[in-house]
């Protein structure tokens, strides 16, 4: 599902930490029939960074991904739903882009 991407791609960066972090909310227009994508990518080196719910946990509940430009797109299907991502070590940062 993770995808390499060969440069940052631009968003929202956000700094992460060893707890889960809020990312993105889902807006009130986020539907089944028409989700709203949200695509999250690390642009640390060296850290590892896992992308998943609330309960996202260091490389587990939730999508792992590699150090430098790893990223993974997620459907939102409901207002509201919030992304989480958390960091093996230190304070690496993602970039958040809503597509």
């Amino acid at each position: 599902m993770a995808a390499s991407i060969p440069a940052d791609f631009g968003g929202d960066d956000v700094a992460l930490s060893t707890s889960a972090t809020l990312v993105y909310t889902a807006s009130p227009r986020a539907s089944a029939s028409e989700p709203e994508t949200v695509t999250v990518q690390n642009l640390h080196a060296t850290a590892v960074v896992t992308v998943g719910a609330s309960d996202v946990a260091d490389e587990s509940n939730g999508i792992v991904l590699s150090a430098q430009y790893d990223s993974v797109t997620v459907p939102l299907r409901s207002p509201g739903t919030e992304v989480y991502a958390i960091a093996d070590t230190g304070t690496p940062t993602v970039s958040v882009v809503r597509a």
